[in-house]
């Protein structure tokens, strides 16, 4: 009793903290996202301000002591104040210069006044928090980094001797140089806790934490690093989301109804629990193999309707390209000439024309100037490409190029990407522009090199930063502007907010009530949306070293339901039955728990499956039979399996309840099976206790079978079976939820709190 209790209790907590969590998010966010999406600043502020201010406000000049070169210089005005009180134009003087009547006190003095519209998009960029470019500045000449690898020399000073890990040897002399003080390293379970977010987006378990704090042998947190880093599943789960994000890859959104867009899914989850090579993941990204599950990348979004030249699948393509892989933005560039960097609209035009069909015209500001694009690479140096050749010839050339040995800033990018999500901050700020000053080159260049001197091993470049000394120092709370500015000084990893997803699946841990996934999860519906799980399923039953990374042999495809029977309590069922809920229960025993057990339900009009007393699987679209894996909840022993079926409608209608639990053993093979037949018990009335093992049910009826999967009216013989293992990142029989559907956007809670509420001290909250 007090046992149901406490489950009962942790699945309501679990719930309310989830609702209050995405109502509160959903609010705040949309309220100032909307605000911020109307003000595109490098296409539709930056020229107002180059055109109009520039000759006495950028670079060196500082007419009336007013820089306009930076957001900051900006927001800290010239010798009257403040030029601009963010989120408040009517108090803004910048405003009232533009609009003032005044020749001695106007803006600008000379020339023609701004028009009405220019006047107001100023406004509203001032009243949405002054949106600005990351990394853009007036009057400062755009830096373009060395493009070869470099490979300097670890520091091999005698005093070093204690500092075995080559990154605190670059940062020896480093913090000596910008006297920042020595510090204690923290507590094994600041470590643990630490380094179990960023590696595996978990808290660590107790008895993570014991084989930690009990292991007295010299390399124990490096050990502990390791099991994170061997723990394929829980790591790959966790990076998905990474992964996801910039890649762009989605479930569900615009595009794939009409196959204009296509997702990577189980391809991505293949390559990140394989630790594919970086250079060869990024390769078959940008030239996917036949069948491979990775041209979804390339291949961008088909947006229906009338879409600026800017957007089209090409374009997107060579930016995402270029922004991904090179750290580099051509957004800007894919409109006119740059006003961020130095990339030109020929050069964004000539890598997207490396994904067309056929020639493309130039458009400027969607304007089309009847020139027609070349074909080539942004960094000619590595090689050209050949435009005679076809569409997927010129994408292997591009990969080759992007790949290349003296492209080093294919490594530089990723490796500071990797280093801002452990450590808080790049290398390079911003991370999308990889032409700015590092606060350390020689470690930029170092980390780049050994990781492509290495096979271009992640895992071994996270390794690496995770137990390292730095990795290891007291977090610092560091205001988000200041972490950005150019005098910034590395001290220790800067405390950084769990994500939504590390705090939605802390939530589920700690409460034990991880979501089972539902039928949506494993099959792709009709609108071409979904199917997450059955295609990372694919992919594992297809992973040559599934068996060596995990503890199970892969299971080998096979028909489900093919021993079951439709059931019902009524044998006129199939034909129609009255709008009714049924209660379906079978003792089932088991010699010893499951390596792996999935189960495969459907009903007729809906069902929830419950096993020992949990809920696992519910669905109302008999079409298409949920498949969880229910591993975790089957027990030696006895185990009760119980159906709740409901057959709708307002008259009488066919309806069925078909299903299947499959046990394997360690080798992949199967070890028992329950199907649904008429030795499961019956009932159309709800009983007390009816799904405990000692609930005596000899007043119940046998179940009427119905006939076997291929009967009319259903025929769900013929259902896609989804190979392989179903227990993949979801900790059985849980979902991680980078991987399933919340009733809520995961991703909104990303973005917790508007920054200017966001609560400056470090919370419990906090990593």
């Amino acid at each position: 009793m007090l046992q149901n209790i406490v489950s009962s209790l942790r699945a309501q907590f679990a719930t309310i903290v989830l609702f209050v969590l995405g109502a509160t998010i959903s609010y705040s966010s949309f309220s100032s996202l909307r605000a911020d999406e109307k003000i595109d600043f490098a296409h539709d502020v930056a020229p107002i301000l180059q055109t109009r201010w520039a000759k006495c406000h950028t670079g060196t000049q500082k007419k009336g002591g007013l820089s306009i070169n930076t957001r900051q210089a900006l927001l800290t005005g010239g010798d009257s104040g403040p030029a601009v009180v963010i989120r408040k134009s009517a108090a803004s003087e910048l405003i009232e210069r533009v609009t003032s009547q005044d020749a001695d006190t106007r803006m600008p003095p000379e020339g023609e006044r701004l028009t009405r519209a220019q006047i107001e998009l100023l406004r509203r960029w001032i009243d949405a928090d002054l949106p600005w470019e990351d990394g853009f500045a007036f009057g400062k000449a755009t830096r373009q980094a060395p493009l070869p690898p470099r490979r300097p020399s670890v520091p091999n000073d005698p005093t070093l001797g204690a500092l075995s890990n080559p990154i605190d040897r670059f940062l020896h002399g480093y913090f000596s140089e910008h006297k920042v003080p020595a510090a204690d390293l923290v507590s094994d379970r600041v470590f643990a806790r630490r380094v179990s977010f960023d590696l595996a987006g978990l808290p660590p378990t107790p008895e993570q934490l014991t084989s930690l704090e009990g292991d007295s042998q010299v390399g124990r947190r490096e050990r502990f690093v390791d099991r994170l880093l061997d723990d394929c599943e829980a790591f790959t789960a966790h990076w998905l989301t990474f992964w996801n994000d910039l890649l762009r890859n989605a479930y569900h959104g615009t595009g794939f109804i009409d196959g204009g867009r296509k997702q990577i899914t189980g391809w991505l989850y293949g390559a990140i629990f394989e630790n594919k090579p970086y250079d060869r993941f990024v390769h078959e990204l940008i030239s996917p193999p036949r069948d491979a599950g990775s041209e979804g990348f390339a291949f961008g979004i088909k947006w229906r309707g009338t879409v600026n030249e800017s957007q089209r699948r090409e374009i997107q393509a060579a930016q995402s390209v270029a922004q991904v892989f090179l750290g580099t933005n051509l957004k800007c560039a894919s409109c006119h000439d740059s006003f961020v960097n130095h990339w030109k609209l020929t050069d964004a035009y000539a890598l997207a024309s490396v994904f067309a069909d056929g020639p493309l015209e130039l458009h400027r500001c969607d304007q089309p100037t009847g020139v027609p694009s070349t074909v080539g690479f942004l960094y000619p140096q590595l090689g050209t490409i050949d435009a005679q050749s076809s569409r997927p010839e010129r994408m292997q050339q591009l990969a080759e190029l992007v790949t290349h040995s003296e492209n080093g800033r294919l490594a530089r990018t990723i490796v500071n990407r990797v280093w801002s999500k452990l450590f808080g901050r790049g290398l390079v700020e911003p991370l999308d522009n990889m032409d700015a000053e590092p606060w350390h080159q020689d470690l930029l260049d170092f980390l780049a090199s050994d990781l492509a001197d290495h096979g271009y091993d992640l895992k071994r470049t996270l390794r690496l930063m995770a137990t390292s000394r730095a990795y290891q120092l007291p977090g610092v709370g560091l205001d988000r502007a200041f972490a950005a500015s150019e005098s910034f000084v590395f001290r220790g990893p800067i405390v950084k907010r769990l994500s939504a997803e590390q705090f939605v699946d802390t939530v589920f841990a700690l409460t034990s009530t991880w979501p089972a996934p539902d039928a949506g999860l494993m099959k792709v519906d009709g609108r071409g949306q979904g199917g997450q799980l059955g295609a990372i399923a694919g992919a594992l039953a297809s992973s040559k070293s599934f068996a060596e990374k995990t503890d199970r042999q892969p299971v080998p495809p096979r028909q489900p339901l093919k021993e079951a029977k439709w059931l019902w309590s009524r044998a006129e069922a199939r034909q129609a039955a009255p709008p009714q809920t049924i209660y379906l229960r079978r003792v089932w025993s088991l010699d010893q728990a499951p390596a792996q057990a999935i189960a495969t339900f459907t009903a007729d009009n809906s069902f929830e499956l419950t096993i020992n007393g949990k809920s696992l699987a519910k669905s109302d679209n008999w079409g298409a039979p949920a498949q969880v894996d229910v591993t975790g909840s089957l027990a030696a022993g006895k185990n009760v399996v119980a159906v709740k079926a409901i057959n709708g409608g307002n008259a009488p209608n066919p309806a069925g309840v078909i299903g299947e639990i499959v046990v394997f053993g360690a080798d992949g093979k199967r070890a028992a099976i329950l199907a649904t037949d008429d030795s499961w018990r019956v009932s159309e009335v709800d009983a007390a206790g009816w799904l405990k093992p000692d609930f005596e049910d000899s007043s119940w009826k046998s179940a009427s079978a119905l006939g076997d999967a291929a009967v009319d009216p259903w025929n769900v013989a013929r259902t896609r079976n989804v190979p392989g293992n179903t227990a993949f990142a979801c900790g059985p029989p849980s979902c991680r939820s980078t991987l399933c559907r919340q009733p809520w956007d995961v991703r909104t809670a990303n973005r917790w709190f508007p920054p200017a509420t966001r609560p400056r001290q470090c919370c419990k909250l906090s990593n």
